[in-house]
């Protein structure tokens, strides 16, 4: 079934939701309080979740230091194309781009304008908060090439969507894993349960494991590539060693119509339970951060129950890294006659408007603050940070310079900061070259990207602190090959049969290597 065709389901759906909306909770767990730092907030998505992570990243852009987008796109992506239900079939072909039943339409330079213009729009009349936030934020963009459901032209215009705000230094974009349409985990191997598909897949749980290239037996892990240039180096917990603990809380108390009154979580296609991932030290009450995931469509608790939250692969970098990470979840809903509930037939977060249908005479509310499922979001972070707290890593008198990610083109790298550090250099040698510096980066940064590679090099890096103007001791230097450029793939997908297509709509089961 089509995202345009639930309407038709109406009055089936009406005699079933009419029965939901009137249940119970189904659990009464409450939101804990801990010491958390909401200034260090830093959130991630699978496709519908990568654009709400990128929306809920710019509403709040003054708290949220880091974004991590996985087959996902530009904000405000949808444009007016949803506006009272208009055309979501036209949002679908610019904004996924790889079901043949909608057509692709490129994200050309106005359309990227007008998505640039509503951002500042928007913060200037404090909608959202004030862009100039976006140039503090640290963003990791990831498109495997055999996805077929949002094709790379998506996530190349989100990249593109990043420079008018974000320094380069500040964006990596990795693209050359042969992965499908999926949350890329190192963690889903660990469960006994089948949890992992191979790496090209798309469909299932959409959670997939990658070989890490040049590492034989390794896994790619996204959600350590990730966390790690948002907060610099930290320590994976194997699975089987989490101390902490997985819990389960009502999402109702947090859920709040267009009105500001509070409504049933169905109203807005948000599940009746959320899951929260609390390591011991921050139980303890431990100062603590706070990472926000967002699962993809299809991923909801109603679909999967825990998997996502279980297999996306934070919990295992958040445990000894004082995280606590937030799994809020959406749920599936189908409209009824009397506009109770939107058309949300695959569980997604809303990324084109289903929340606005026929309410939103401009366009665009579900991306700004006053949008429900980003409101009710948020909420549920003050929660959490409500008891208070500073978190700042300890600085050492020397730096430890680490690679967190690669691409064909790109290398990011992370470090552990020094005490009293004014700024960081980096230099960079390549071939048994010389060192040459790069770039100077500010005391406050834990990370860097450095772009322009050759695919396939080595290159070698070391980071100096400075003290005002007098270097500090340099890190011992790190070395790294660059990927080969990823080939050539053109997949498809089809969501009303959830298979792979080809490009004039015909099952198959090819993949790119």
């Amino acid at each position: 079934m089509t995202f345009s065709s639930c309407a038709l389901r109406g009055r089936l759906a009406g005699l079933a939701l009419a029965a939901l909306l009137a249940a119970p909770p189904a659990v009464a767990a409450e939101l804990p309080e801990l010491k958390i730092d909401l200034a260090q907030t830093t959130v991630s998505g699978i496709s519908s979740g990568a654009f709400m992570a990128v929306q809920l990243g710019v509403a709040h852009s003054a708290s949220v230091r880091g974004v991590a987008a996985t087959a996902g796109g530009p904000y405000f992506c949808a444009l007016d194309d949803a506006l009272g239900g208009a055309s979501v079939d036209r949002a679908i072909g610019r904004c996924m781009q790889g079901d043949p039943a909608y057509r692709a339409q490129p994200i050309d330079a106005a359309q990227l304008a007008r998505m640039v213009a509503a951002t500042r729009g928007w913060g200037a009349k404090g909608e959202i908060d004030p862009p100039e936030g976006l140039a503090r934020q640290t963003v990791w963009i990831f498109h495997g090439y055999n996805d077929g459901v949002v094709k790379k032209p998506v996530s190349d215009a989100l990249r593109a969507w990043y420079t008018a705000f974000t320094p380069a230094g500040q964006v990596f974009y990795k693209d050359e894993l042969p992965a499908g349409h999926a949350q890329i985990s190192a963690a889903c191997a660990d469960r006994p349960d089948g949890a992992c598909n191979v790496c090209a897949q798309t469909g299932g749980r959409f959670i997939n494991a990658c070989a890490e290239p040049g590492q034989p037996g390794a896994l790619y892990d996204a959600a350590g590539a990730a966390l790690q240039l948002f907060y610099g180096p930290l320590r994976r917990t194997p699975t089987a060693a989490l101390g902490g603990k997985l819990e389960s809380f009502e999402q109702a108390p947090f859920i709040r119509g267009r009105s500001g009154s509070p409504v049933p979580p169905a109203r807005i296609a948000m599940g009746d339970t959320g899951y929260v991932y609390v390591p011991p030290a921050c139980r303890a009450g431990e100062p603590c951060r706070l990472h926000i995931a967002f699962h993809g469509c299809q991923q909801d608790a109603g679909s999967l129950g825990q998997a996502f939250a279980t297999t996306a692969g934070f919990n295992e970098w958040a445990d000894a890294g004082r995280i606590v990470v937030l799994y809020p979840q959406a749920r599936k809903t189908l409209p009824d006659p009397l506009g109770r509930t939107p058309a949300n037939p695959m569980g997604c977060w809303d990324w084109w408007g289903y929340n606005d249908f026929l309410h939103d005479p401009g366009a665009g509310t579900y991306a700004r603050k006053a949008g429900v499922q980003i409101a009710a979001v948020w909420r549920m972070a003050e929660r959490l940070a409500g008891a208070g707290g500073r978190s700042a890593p300890a600085g050492g008198a020397q730096p430890a310079l680490t690679v967190v990610d690669r691409s064909a083109s790109q290398a990011a790298l992370a470090w552990t900061p020094v005490a009293g550090a004014t700024a960081y250099v980096v230099e960079r040698s390549e071939a048994g070259g010389a060192p040459q510096r790069r770039a100077r980066v500010e005391a406050a940064r834990v990370s860097w990207v450095d772009d322009g590679l050759r695919p396939g090099s080595a290159y070698r890096y070391t980071l100096r602190p400075l003290l005002g103007e007098v270097e500090g001791m340099p890190s011992a230097p790190v070395e790294l090959r660059t990927a080969a450029v990823p080939p050539a793939c053109d997949p498809y997908f089809s969501l009303s049969r959830g298979a792979p297509v080809t490009r004039t709509g015909r099952p198959t089961r090819a993949v790119c290597p």
